[in-house]
């Protein structure tokens, strides 16, 4: 999927603009606290109506102004997305049609972000890696979002009656829709993790990315491995009962990350963890484009202070022939051909 038209107002310093961007490669160059970042910032609110950068959007918003507006125009079907957010709402609407959820601007623009904090898919609480199999599964699995919708439904009933001393036959009720639903979450997800390691192995050697150890990935599913998810919820029932939530299930589920063996979060170090999670990215690029309705866009936040020229090289070698629209950041200029930005105290200009 590409854009071939974004126009931004009023997000932090930039000032008001309307881009042309190339299908390929976009190069955004310039010193440091130019705005540049800003822009890729523009683009993950309109496609997930929040920022990457900080939980507060009134940081976001420019001063003086009580809204940012980010509107972009797809080039393959001309349809046209708009997100007007401030501090404490949002309106969006896609092609002159409100839309209710978030979740249709996620379908709508898919996007695969890389930014300096990437490692916390490494490091990180496991939260951040099922968010990971999550995006994945939602733009390549048609019923998952439906299906993690009615299992959270179910959970949180079942929470809720485990606070309210329910007795076991409301607990067993509320058990089978959502066990059925956690298996099937299961079962997508073990696909999808047997998928990205595979990639990430390939990609690996494509791009010379060499990682101390074999590099594994294994899905935990939330519960014991000798259990299903009914036996399992069965045991810890009464220990639910008494703590007054459900500690077995999907929500509890896991991606492994392993070097040689061993964690990967103690056995890489921070730069390590940056180009495993450049890999792991990568095949969820790889893999959305591949299954999914629409191939993403690509947000790379600084590359060249993590990568040497030749690993920067390969990387844009590679991008080239994936046919993805790439937005990348930089101080320095770009080494290979592009469709140029330069962005300097909030200003954007073409570069011809």
């Amino acid at each position: 999927m590409t854009l071939d038209r974004l126009s931004i107002q009023g997000v932090r310093n930039l000032e008001p603009v309307e881009l042309c961007p190339g299908a390929g490669l976009n190069w955004l160059s310039g010193p440091n606290g130019a705005g540049k970042t800003s822009v890729l910032e523009a683009l993950y609110v309109l496609a997930r109506g929040r920022s990457f950068r900080t939980h507060r959007l009134s940081s976001v918003i420019q001063h003086g102004v009580q809204s940012l507006r980010v509107v972009a125009r797809r080039l393959d079907d001309q349809r046209r997305l708009g997100m007007e957010r401030s501090a404490d709402s949002w309106r969006g609407r896609i092609d002159g049609r409100d839309c209710q959820r978030l979740s249709e601007f996620a379908a709508a623009l898919p996007l695969v972000l890389m930014e300096p904090d990437s490692h916390r898919l490494i490091d990180g609480g496991p939260d951040h890696r099922r968010q990971f199999l999550d995006w994945q599964l939602f733009h390549v699995e048609p019923s998952y979002l439906d299906t993690w919708r009615r299992y959270a439904r179910f959970l949180r009933q079942r929470n809720a009656a485990l606070k309210a001393g329910a007795p076991d036959r409301v607990l067993e009720a509320l058990e089978g829709p959502m066990i059925r639903a956690g298996d099937q979450l299961n079962h997508w997800r073990e696909g999808q993790v047997a998928a990205v390691a595979e990639s990430v192995t390939r990609l690996g050697a494509e791009l010379g990315l060499r990682l101390p150890g074999v590099i594994e990935l294994n899905y935990r599913r939330g519960h014991p491995p000798d259990q299903g998810l009914a036996e399992s919820l069965e045991e810890f029932r009464q220990r639910d009962r008494e703590l007054g939530y459900t500690r077995r299930g999907p929500h509890r589920a896991d991606l492994l990350l392993s070097s040689g063996g061993r964690s990967a979060a103690q056995e890489l170090s921070r730069g390590q963890q940056k180009l495993l999670a450049l890999l792991l990215l990568l095949a969820k690029l790889e893999l959305v484009a591949e299954q999914g309705e629409r191939r993403p866009i690509l947000l790379l936040d600084d590359p060249v202070s993590e990568l040497d020229d030749a690993h920067l090289d390969q990387l844009l070698a590679w991008l080239s022939a994936q046919a993805v629209q790439v937005w990348v950041t930089a101080t320095s200029e770009c080494p290979v051909q592009a469709t140029m930005f330069h962005v300097e105290r909030g200003q954007i200009r073409s570069v011809v």
